[in-house]
C-alpha cells in the first residue's frame, strides 16, 4: 500500500486545491457562449431565455416585472 512518508503541510495542501478550483473556473468560462439578444441587444446565453427581456427566437416566454433595482420572472 502506498502511504505518505511525511505530513502534507496545509499551505500545500490548500495550493493544491486552490489550483483544482482555478482550473475547474476556467473550463466552466470557455465554455459559455454568449450571443445577443435580438430583441434587446443583451447578452444572453446561446439557446436560453434572455433573463432581460423574457423573449426566445421573436417569442415572448415568460413577462418580467420590474421593481426598483430587482428583476422579478413570472412564468
Amino acid at each position: 500500500m502506498a502511504v505518505p512518508k511525511k505530513k502534507v503541510s496545509k499551505t500545500r495542501k490548500h495550493r493544491r486545491h486552490s489550483e483544482w478550483e482555478r482550473r475547474k473556473l476556467r473550463k466552466i468560462s470557455n465554455n459559455l457562449n454568449l450571443v445577443k439578444c435580438p430583441n434587446c441587444w443583451k447578452y444572453k446565453l446561446a439557446h436560453r431565455v434572455c433573463p432581460h427581456c423574457g423573449y426566445y427566437k421573436g417569442q415572448q416566454i415568460i413577462t418580467i416585472k420590474q421593481k426598483s433595482k430587482e428583476t422579478t420572472l413570472e412564468v
